[in-house]
């Protein structure tokens, strides 16, 4: 048989109707099966048409987002601000104040600073990754800033957004602890004060760095607020010339509504 059909000059193999690509909407013309694995249905032309067009919206917002991530090489960002503790003009060598001490757990805090908002709603505020914060001090009143000495640092609550509000709230800690207080007056663990997440930056020694790595994020918050101000200076000055510069540095890429 197989002889048979090559000797055979007239033999041409047998064709498969396809179909052929529709044209026209108003057709009912079916393209053919496509080779596709698991593929049990038989798309026409214009539905795929369709599909492709109403897809393109969002695949250009995702083109459009992948390109603009590829191009951000600036996610390690600064805000800075200054403060001003007081206007009194009393002369001495310290200035020591608390702030926000007798805040509870959701209510809003007070003299601080709040991200990713121009306006004193914290409902629109951001979250970010702080990594890196510093402060100088500067006396407004002399020609030289060499006053300061240690100890002399700044406390910061982190922020966490509220339902409503000015400001952020305090954010509690995130495991359960217990203290022992033998051979102490006390040791305590909870409250308004300690029950909550705060952090310390040396205003003596400046620079405290809370490095990012695939495992640590840096301190997550939409903001801070002050917790406790406590400067030394070799000699007396009047306080109201104090100045506190303060450098916040976060990670652009972290910007998010969830804590």
């Amino acid at each position: 048989m197989r002889k048979k059909i090559l000797d055979d000059k007239f033999y041409m193999p047998s064709q498969i109707d396809v179909g052929s690509a529709e044209k026209d909407i108003t057709e009912s013309l079916e393209t053919p099966r496509p080779l596709a694995k698991g593929f049990d249905g038989i798309p026409r032309f214009n539905e795929l048409q369709d599909v492709q067009k109403k897809n393109m919206p969002k695949a250009m917002r995702s083109q459009v987002a992948f390109q603009q991530k590829k191009l951000q090489y600036s996610n390690y960002q600064i805000i800075n601000f200054i403060i001003i503790p007081t206007d009194s003009v009393v002369s001495q060598a310290y200035y020591f104040n608390d702030y926000n001490q007798g805040t509870a757990v959701g209510n809003a805090m007070d003299s601080g600073i709040m991200f990713g908002t121009s306006t004193a709603d914290v409902t629109r505020a951001k979250y970010y990754n702080l990594v890196y914060m510093n402060v100088r001090f500067a006396n407004d009143n002399q020609a030289t800033t060499d006053f300061i000495v240690s100890p002399s640092y700044i406390e910061f609550y982190p922020m966490q957004k509220l339902d409503a509000g000015d400001f952020g709230g305090k954010i509690p800690k995130q495991i359960e602890s217990v203290t022992n207080q033998v051979n102490t007056a006390g040791l305590y663990d909870y409250g308004a004060e300690f029950g909550v997440q705060s952090f310390g930056v040396d205003v003596y020694g400046e620079n405290a760095y809370y490095t990012q790595s695939p495992d640590l994020k840096g301190i997550r918050c939409c903001g801070v607020a002050l917790k406790r101000i406590s400067l030394s200076m070799e000699t007396a000055i009047s306080l109201d010339g104090i100045r506190l510069m303060v450098e916040c540095g976060y990670d652009l890429k972290t910007e998010g509504n969830n804590y």
